[in-house]
């Protein structure tokens, strides 16, 4: 009994003497949390016409996230000046009011110039150029888009259906088959907008660690983000159906 009261004493001077001795291993447990990350599909002007996902749905959604960081689909100047937006109408109806009544930081996705001009020229010139050579080409990707779009809007139910891994394989699929059609430049674009959506959303965790970020971006963009946000190991990311009901 007494050798075992003198390892216990042995046992409890050690664990005090090495928690003395290394205090900045114990800093860095503690300031190398990893950043939450939830990607959030918005439908821009279409939330004005949503019965299940307005924006006053929106709303409640990220006031229920509560999160510390929004990463906004914006330039640096549009958020600055929070130029008023005619299709991604969700900043003016819905989040720049909240930032400002509960200090979210909000943090911009699109690029600055010149890079904003050079990903967008991209894209339409691939566009321009299918029209030109191949207008029936064209017409039937219009076709199976519109289709694509109307099956969705028919078929959504709720803030979860827009955001759900059925939804993103639809889209993943819509641009694999985009890509192909127009051809290296509309691949390249899609591919470098996206790139560096990615790279502001990884720098924001870094610069925030343990910190919830909300990323809100339109719904074509949520598979590729979740996809490769999936991949990193440097962060968390949190499920749509863990949120939304």
């Amino acid at each position: 009994m007494k050798n075992f009261d003198k390892q216990k004493t042995f046992l409890t001077s050690l664990t005090i003497i090495l928690i003395c001795l290394c205090p900045t291993d114990l800093a860095f447990s503690q300031t190398s949390k990893k950043s939450k990350v939830f990607v959030l599909s918005t439908l821009h002007q279409f939330h004005g016409q949503s019965k299940f996902y307005s924006f006053e749905t929106l709303s409640k959604i990220v006031e229920m996230i509560k999160p510390d960081v929004i990463a906004v689909e914006l330039t640096p100047t549009a958020l600055e000046t929070r130029k008023e937006q005619k299709t991604k109408q969700e900043y003016q109806k819905s989040i720049f009011p909240l930032a400002d009544k509960h200090k979210y930081a909000l943090v911009p996705l699109e690029p600055a110039e010149p890079k904003f001009s050079e990903l967008v020229k991209l894209v339409t010139d691939a566009s321009k150029e299918l029209n030109e050579k191949s207008p029936q080409k064209a017409e039937a990707f219009s076709v199976y888009s519109n289709a694509l779009y109307d099956y969705l809007f028919k078929t959504w139910d709720s803030p979860l259906a827009v955001n759900s891994s059925q939804t993103d394989s639809l889209f993943e699929v819509k641009h694999k088959f985009q890509n192909a059609l127009f051809g290296e430049k509309e691949e390249k674009g899609w591919e470098g907008w996206n790139q560096h959506f990615l790279d502001k959303i990884l720098e924001a965790a870094q610069k925030n660690p343990g910190k919830k970020i909300l990323v809100l971006v339109g719904a074509e963009h949520s598979y590729w983000l979740r996809k490769h946000l999936k991949e990193n190991q440097s962060i968390d990311l949190i499920k749509p159906e863990e949120v939304l009901k």
